[in-house]
């Protein structure tokens, strides 16, 4: 019977568990829009405790800036993992020589 590891690998002998990082790259732009949105609700929770007064005219467009800035990073990230995955040379091709 095969277990499943659903993301981690197990190393027997030392009984230690990793995590299995081969799963997902790294997407900067999903940290950006991350970080947005928790700024925003962080000014909106100061706003509601009394510390700030956020106005929305102003922190809604913030938002909306900061969104599209996430969205570049995503496709600059995807545009630069598209490039370097062209400019790889595939493996198992062997080079002629002469």
């Amino acid at each position: 019977m095969r277990r499943h590891s659903f993301g981690r690998s197990f190393d027997h002998s030392l009984g230690h568990s990793a995590p299995d990082r081969t799963r997902h790259a790294f997407e900067p732009g999903k940290l950006v829009a991350g970080l947005a949105i928790l700024g925003m609700a962080a000014a909106y929770g100061m706003d509601a405790a009394g510390e700030w007064d956020v106005r929305p005219e102003i922190a809604l467009p913030a938002l909306l800036g900061a969104l599209c800035v996430a969205a570049l990073t995503s496709a600059l990230t995807y545009a630069l993992r598209r490039r370097s995955r062209r400019a790889t040379p595939e493996e198992g091709v062997a080079e002629s020589g002469g």
